[in-house]
């Protein structure tokens, strides 16, 4: 059960800033920024193949919205500014997407040839199967490492975040070259077939709530567990999986170990959600 409400971070108002045109990304990862600087804040990570609409167009620098391209999509995208040169035209029929966590995209069709870049879970490319690989735009991807579009997902949704261990802590990340907390859950629920809002306190409002009970005796696999300005999975009803600035990665430990560090600095969990 997903809820409808949108947050104003992620809408854009139609009548003030008309849109100009519609473009992808062309690099393996990039971001959204507060502001049209390298130094501008990050906002969240875009990776290959995602949709950015163009509202606006300053020195090498535009402004717009992303959008997701993954099956199951509901919530729109960050707003911000990203890089002109990190934008390219449309490929109209992305039939595949990455499922492995990272991806090498080799020259040729063969493991042995050059890799000429490498693609993040998520990413989504215009092809045709080729032997043994996907044939794309961009090079031969091995078809161990991308699925079609339409077909089901591999694993459940938790499965899929858990691919993600150990993968370095990145603030706004949300691809196999490193992602946050709510990236981690947004990633995996997106490859599942499923969607989420991008940060932690929108994602609060996903599910059902679970009463938040005294030992957390009551916890499944999947449910959510939210501190002020941090979420994390329960892998097991006894285990969290969450990326975290304290390990500076994706790690799984007890839920009572991590709840007793964190609410140090962010007090006592404010709720518990079950999809």
């Amino acid at each position: 059960m997903f809820s409808d409400n949108v947050d104003s971070r992620n809408s854009i108002d139609q009548m003030t800033h008309p849109r100009r045109e519609t473009r992808q990304i062309s690099v393996p990862s990039t971001f959204i920024r507060a502001s049209a600087k390298p130094s501008g804040s990050a906002e969240t990570e875009l990776i290959y193949g995602t949709l950015f609409h163009i509202h606006e167009v300053g020195r090498g620098w535009v402004w717009g919205q992303s959008e997701n391209r993954l099956p199951g999509r509901k919530y729109p995208g960050y707003v911000g500014w990203v890089k002109a040169s990190h934008l390219e035209d449309i490929y109209l029929d992305p039939g595949f997407v990455v499922s492995a966590r990272t991806a090498p995209v080799f020259v040729k069709s063969s493991i042995k040839s050059e890799v000429k870049t490498v693609l993040s879970m998520g990413s989504v490319v215009s092809g045709e199967t080729f032997g043994d690989f996907v044939r794309t735009e961009l090079g031969f991807i091995h078809k161990n490492h991308a699925r079609r579009l339409t077909s089901s997902p591999q694993a459940e949704w938790v499965s899929i975040a858990e691919q993600f261990l150990e993968c370095p802590y990145i603030w706004g990340g949300i691809s196999g070259f490193g992602l946050d907390c709510s990236g981690l859950v947004q990633t995996a629920l997106r490859l599942a077939g499923k969607d989420a809002p991008r940060d932690s306190d929108q994602q609060a409002i996903l599910g059902k709530p679970v009463e938040i009970s005294s030992g957390f005796t009551n916890l499944k696999r999947g449910d959510l567990v939210f501190w002020k300005g941090h979420v994390g999975i329960m892998s097991s009803p006894k285990e969290l999986l969450h990326a975290n600035a304290h390990h500076m990665r994706v790690e799984r430990e007890p839920l009572d170990t991590a709840n007793i560090r964190i609410k140090k600095n962010a007090g006592p969990v404010t709720g518990i959600r079950r999809l």
